[in-house]
């Protein structure tokens, strides 16, 4: 068995699954699109960061982002113009079983502050998503909710750079 071979059987064993090659910007456009999804189930408007999906560390088989990757994708909504927070966590958490998302965990963070939370993952595409209601906020930070969404360890076509 060569390196390469070894290399693959291992990652395979870590994770569970055999890690999908696919392209950077495909993985990225595709969580940028839950992304987009998760924000219009929420159904309010408000001013949302402008950040878009990047590159992460696939820590369990490639610390050194050499071959292997995950899509990370962080933003939040705020400042509200249309509708409220406590509407937006209620939409998403009837709407997201609807579109092939199961919730894993909900009810409060393990902060101090104990802000409302929901985490779900969807087993078709095997990306996950952490949701805070961060209504309570030290200093005098606004509230808003922050969104986490997160793809499965993927394998860069051979020749991409990460």
């Amino acid at each position: 068995m060569n390196d390469n071979s070894e290399t693959k059987g291992n990652a395979e064993a870590k994770l569970g699954y055999k890690p999908e090659v696919r392209a950077v910007e495909d993985a990225k456009q595709e969580v940028n699109a839950i992304s987009s999804n998760l924000l219009d189930w929420m159904g309010v408007e408000g001013k949302v960061t402008e950040s878009g999906a990047t590159v992460s560390v696939c820590e369990a088989i490639d610390p050194d982002l050499t071959k292997y990757y995950t899509i990370h994708h962080p933003w939040s909504v705020y400042k509200l113009s249309k509708g409220t927070f406590e509407t937006a966590m209620r939409n998403v958490r009837e709407r997201l079983p609807k579109h092939g998302w199961e919730i894993t965990q909900e009810g409060e963070t393990k902060s101090r502050a104990r802000n409302p939370e929901i985490v779900a993952v969807n087993r078709r595409t095997h990306h996950w998503v952490q949701i805070e209601w961060a209504k309570e906020r030290s200093g005098d930070l606004e509230e808003l909710i922050s969104v986490d969404v997160d793809s499965r360890c993927y394998r860069a076509p051979k020749g991409a750079e990460l």
